[in-house]
């Protein structure tokens, strides 16, 4: 048996690993298109966007492989079902459920690569190619991200605890310096909001510090002068799929401790922890399938299914996320719904075959 799980899985390996070369090939095409136009810009150069686009590669992998995983098992085992192989291991005495398990084993060594590339690799590689292509593109900003967001605008300190979805700043701190970097205000706001031309500061309140002393002025709102706009904001600020687990699970609870909202986290963190599951149920939804068509589909059809079944469920997966969040559904669940529901359709797709 070891023959034949080590032959099956070479099938399957190679028909994964090729679709998910052909896959990053036009990620990455596409990726360096939308870059191209940015190119002379400050000091971003062609050099800059290729370092960019190939930093996000690890990312890249990760997302892309439950689907890949799909198609590559589909196309492997085509393969073999063109070739008679598929019934030739089956006339030698070999089940339908004992070629799933074999499949099964090849594609472990993968799922805990793609693991590792995907929460080890990507996430750093993610965070110094935006920080790269943010000081290229504008060299007057410096800023670092350890639980909020800090930057340095000339000799203002800026810390905003969190950006909601339409980029709008929440719990914005200005710690404005002098040439002797003496601390001359303070300026805290509760949210701050982009109107087109400048931020706009609402319920402010503004600490001066001079030689008169400590006076404090509270206003309704206050226009805000600085380089700091939607498109750093939304280069800058965490997204919830850019963090790795542990990450996540920290900035979690930084967020429940500030009095934030930290759904949408709670939920990229349960999809993180299903991801190995999801591509399991995704290659044994992929067995079912071979067997039943074995030689009477052609590889395209059989790529054009895996591709719309992982399309499907892609869209099922986001509909679910949303419809928690809106509903208020634990992330537990919403995260996990799409995945059990693909491995109840495999398992009855075998009770079929049998």
């Amino acid at each position: 048996m070891r023959i034949l799980d080590r032959y099956i899985g070479q099938a399957v390996q190679t028909g994964v690993l090729a679709v998910l070369g052909v896959a990053l090939s036009l990620f990455v095409l596409i990726n360096f298109i939308n870059e191209f136009e940015k190119v002379g810009r400050a000091d971003y150069t062609v050099w800059k966007a290729v370092e960019y686009v190939l930093l996000w590669l690890p990312k890249l992998i990760y997302q892309v492989f439950p689907v890949a995983a799909l198609m590559g098992t589909m196309l492997g085992l085509g393969v073999l079902a063109n070739h008679s192989e598929l019934v030739v291991i089956r006339a030698a005495g070999v089940s339908k459920l004992r070629v799933a398990i074999s499949v099964t084993k090849a594609m472990l060594a993968l799922i805990v690569i793609a693991f590792i590339v995907g929460e080890v690799i990507a996430p750093p590689a993610e965070q110094y190619a935006e920080q790269m292509r943010l000081r290229a593109l504008s060299s007057k900003v410096s800023f670092n991200q350890q639980f909020g967001l800090w930057v340095r605008d000339e000799n203002t300190y800026i810390h905003v605890q969190s950006v909601d979805a339409n980029d709008q700043l929440q719990g914005v701190d200005l710690y404005l310096f002098n040439d002797k970097r003496q601390l001359e205000k303070r300026i805290h706001a509760k949210a701050a909001i982009f109107d087109g031309k400048l931020w706009q500061l609402h319920d402010v309140t503004e600490t001066v510090i001079d030689k008169q002393g400590v006076r404090l002025t509270h206003l309704a709102t206050l226009p805000w002068q600085t380089v700091l706009d939607t498109e750093l904001v939304g280069t800058v600020s965490y997204n919830p799929d850019s963090l790795s687990i542990w990450n996540q699970v920290t900035y979690i609870g930084y967020l429940k401790s500030n009095g934030l909202d930290a759904r949408i986290y709670e939920l990229a963190l349960w999809n993180k922890i299903i991801a190995p599951v999801t591509i399991l149920a995704m290659v044994l939804l992929a067995v079912p399938f071979v067997f039943g068509f074995q030689r009477q589909a052609s590889m395209g059809k059989r790529v054009v299914l895996g591709f719309v079944i992982g399309v499907v469920f892609y869209i099922a997966s986001r509909l679910t996320g949303q419809m928690g969040l809106v509903y208020d559904i634990p992330a537990f669940l919403s995260a996990s719904i799409p995945t059990l529901l693909v491995l109840v359709f495999a398992l009855w797709q075998y009770r079929r075959m049998h």
